[in-house]
């Protein structure tokens, strides 16, 4: 917690300017806080230009406002990133803009399959290994198999060769992971989000800048394509996750505000 916040808090008092940034920023639906007010009073041309940053998806808005906060919660909620008060604004604002709790936990839901590009990256990886030294998994799919790979396309509705590599190596992860990943999927319980939505999702966690997955980002901007999205609403998504470079301010605004208090500089 910010020293400031237990003991004082700066009362740097806005000038007209910064009166007309802080109207622009909440008027472009930004909560305001205590970060926002210390990044102004430290850099006000820092954050006039981050404003016109944000304000370039979110007022041209070729996706509606509950789906830009839905994709800004999942890159901020992303097991790379886990930024809590990113989190916090944007799940405020995606309810705030209409979105039902089931959407919101089909979100996160949809964004915690990130894990499994641990075996992504790792099982190809493995196999090369192996190869080098003469080994292998068996190549051709088991009848247990085939009916896991088509359990896969059922419940997700695509198939990728990549996966190829998972099932081989090890059907019983496999099998789990389509249980685990299907469940948003559910049309009985789950299914709030629509089809093109979720994958937006996906892009939107793939191309963050924690993560930056190529093959996975790939496969998902196909699959929103398919499902009718525009080229416009996919550059809409990398612009609205391209924002979490403003945390390194965020967070560490707070922490200059916060000695030079304790040192009575403010």
């Amino acid at each position: 917690m910010p020293y400031y916040s237990v003991h004082k808090r700066p009362d740097s008092k806005l000038t007209d300017e910064q009166t007309k940034l802080k109207q622009a920023l909440t008027s472009a639906g930004q909560e305001w806080s205590q970060t926002w007010h210390n990044i102004l009073v430290l850099d006000p041309a820092y954050f006039s230009a981050y404003l016109r940053l944000r304000s370039v998806p979110t007022l041209k808005r070729k996706l509606p406002h509950k789906v830009q906060e839905l994709i800004l919660l999942a890159c901020d909620a992303s097991c790379t990133h886990m930024y809590e008060p990113g989190i916090k604004a944007h799940t405020a604002n995606a309810l705030h803009a209409g979105a039902s709790k089931e959407e919101v936990m089909e979100t996160l839901e949809l964004t915690s399959v990130l894990g499994v590009h641990s075996l992504s990256v790792g099982v190809p990886l493995l196999e090369e290994v192996l190869a080098e030294k003469g080994q292998s998994f068996p190549h051709d799919l088991s009848e247990q198999q085939l009916k896991l790979k088509a359990d896969f396309q059922t419940k997700r509705g695509y198939w990728n060769t990549s996966w190829d590599s998972v099932l081989r190596a090890s059907p019983d992860f496999f099998e789990a992971y389509t249980a685990f990943s299907s469940v948003p999927f559910q049309a009985d319980t789950h299914n709030h989000l629509d089809a093109k939505t979720r994958e937006l999702i996906f892009c939107a966690i793939d191309c963050a800048t924690t993560h930056l997955f190529a093959a996975g980002l790939k496969l998902h901007i196909r699959n929103a394509i398919e499902l009718g999205a525009t080229r416009e609403e996919i550059m809409e998504v990398f612009e609205l996750a391209a924002l979490m470079g403003v945390h390194s301010v965020q967070k560490g605004a707070d922490v200059l505000m916060e000695e030079l208090v304790h040192e009575g500089r403010k």
